[in-house]
């Protein structure tokens, strides 16, 4: 968005029109680091309150608090605004919409800690060997141990933070060469034994504000920034609700793009381009439709048998339309504009994993001039002889009927490839397989190969010839090839040249989105 941007904010009756007078967006330059067990910290300016293990599993913070303990800090700002989500119940699940309080930051301290003993500890001792003295600070507390026998929980201060143990857990004792750290000293004499291994959590000093809540807030409830903001032209006439619709639809890199305009726009919460959940409720609150898309997120929601075996059969959903968000064609294969949907639309069989489709989506591989019959693509799923497919989008889109279908992949050569050679290195080796035919370089030293394998990079490798994708030919090519030329398989021929050139990674679709038409796909066979 940009100053001077006409905007619609909300929807329905509620809508209004404004201009966007100013614009303020934080630096978001910090990156958030995993804790303890994969716990993400969040991205920067979002998090929620602090959950401690083996305590909880939630604690809650009374209200008239000045401070929470926090998983991030990243992005958090003095003087800034910040909103605290209050209300959640327990177990949590997808209901109502999160109520926040607003307060401003008067300081940002240390987020929460997850740790493990390294070794065991003895009663007596006035120092632990520990994982991780991460955002510890002398003062802070840890409970320690579960309540069991010979042993018993406990709360200690620390009065000294030192070094953390180089080993992992659960191997053994110390080697030689591994270093147990100088751990954290405590207070008072430890009153029992404690094992190796045991988690601890602290808290950490949170971040700070002013006034005191007015409610309790607890673990796992969200923490937001609120530096982002637009000032306006002229006040809001409504009350709009969090969430809401903010359109500016000079913005042409993000959201829906298509010419044909949906029903109705959706605001937020903002939906996982991978995998998520819905569910819609009636008035009253009762749940009346839900569906996971992606994997199974919130197994209360699924609808169909759950129990179906083989590989990727892990629970019952809908597929995923993409793997991130944009609906822009020219972002990449990962964000394809595609949709799923019931098909025929209302047919609601309480199976989602069959009573949903997706439109058919690949990209080209190579980019394509205007005149073209025959294009190279990234794979050749679910596409048949006689289909027809959009290729591109807005208005340089354009439809194409299949004549015949080859095989995947295209690439060019990532080195210069002598006569006589069987291993031909290449910028990607995405679509091709063994004993597939592929076609090398162009004009006259033009040659067809069989592939006898394909090898892909080491993870973390360099891009040496040891360690670049390359495909190895059945017998050894004709002719040198110099880098930069293609390296492709036969590809989809269409029954006419294309009108308009396409470069790489542009979508071929069986369909696109329809918003208030019926839906469109190939249905299944």
């Amino acid at each position: 968005m940009s100053a001077g941007d006409i905007i619609k904010i909300g929807s329905g009756s509620k809508t209004e029109t404004r201009k966007i007078i100013n614009l303020a967006s934080p630096a978001e330059t910090d990156v958030a680091a995993p804790g303890f067990g994969g716990r993400p910290g969040g991205p920067s300016g979002s998090t929620v309150i602090w959950q401690p293990l083996p305590e909880g599993p939630v604690i809650t913070i009374p209200k008239n608090a000045t401070a929470v303990p926090v998983v991030s800090v990243n992005g958090f700002k003095v003087g800034q605004k910040m909103a605290i989500g209050y209300g959640a119940t327990y177990p949590a699940v997808a209901q109502g919409i999160e109520k926040y309080e607003i307060v401003t930051i008067t300081s940002v301290g240390k987020p929460g800690t997850q740790a493990y003993l390294a070794v065991e500890a003895k009663a007596g001792t006035t120092n632990i060997k520990v994982s991780s003295v991460a955002n510890i600070s002398v003062g802070d507390k840890i409970r320690l141990d579960i309540d069991s026998k010979g042993h018993g929980i406990e709360t200690v201060t620390v009065t000294k933070v030192g070094t953390p143990s180089s080993r992992g857990p659960g191997r053994g004792p110390f080697a030689a060469n591994e270093d147990v750290g100088t751990g954290l000293d405590l207070e008072q004499p430890l009153k029992y034994d404690h094992s190796a291994n045991i988690p601890f959590s602290v808290n950490g000093t949170g971040i700070g504000f002013e006034p005191a809540t007015s409610f309790p807030h607890s673990s796992n409830e969200p923490v937001l920034a609120l530096g982002s903001s637009l000032t306006l032209d002229r006040p809001l006439a409504n009350d709009q609700d969090i969430n809401g619709v903010v359109l500016d639809e000079r913005v042409k890199s993000a959201g829906y793009q298509e010419e044909k305009k949906p029903d109705q726009w959706f605001g937020g919460p903002e939906l996982a381009g991978s995998a998520g959940s819905m569910n819609l409720r009636d008035a009253t609150g009762n749940v009346v439709d839900a569906l996971n898309y992606g994997g199974v997120v919130d197994p209360w929601l699924a609808e169909g048998y759950q129990a179906v075996s083989g590989t990727g059969k892990n629970g019952n959903y809908v597929p995923s339309p993409g793997t991130g968000r944009g609906f822009r064609p020219e972002l990449a294969a990962g964000h394809p504009n595609r949709s799923a949907g019931r098909y025929p639309d209302g047919a609601d069989n309480d199976d989602n994993g069959n009573d949903f489709l997706l439109q058919n989506s690949i990209s080209f591989a190579i980019a394509s001039a205007a005149g073209d019959t025959n294009i190279k693509v990234s794979s050749m799923t679910s596409f048949n002889v006689g289909q027809e497919c959009i290729i591109g989008s807005g208005a340089n889109s354009e439809t194409a009927t299949v004549a015949a279908i080859g095989t995947a992949g295209g690439t060019t050569l990532d080195t210069i490839t002598n006569s006589g050679a069987t291993i031909i290195p290449v910028v990607s080796v995405a679509g091709f397989e063994p004993g597939q035919t592929i076609t090398i370089g162009s004009g006259p030293e033009r040659e067809i190969a069989t592939i006898a394998t394909v090898t892909f990079p080491r993870r973390g490798g360099n891009r040496t010839n040891a360690q670049s994708e390359s495909v190895t030919v059945s017998a050894p090519l004709k002719y040198g090839h110099a880098v930069g030329e293609q390296v492709s398989g036969t590809g989809i021929t269409f029954t006419k040249g294309l009108a308009k050139a396409h470069g790489s990674g542009t979508q071929i679709a069986s369909d696109l989105p329809t918003p208030g038409a019926p839906n469109r796909y190939i249905k299944k066979r």
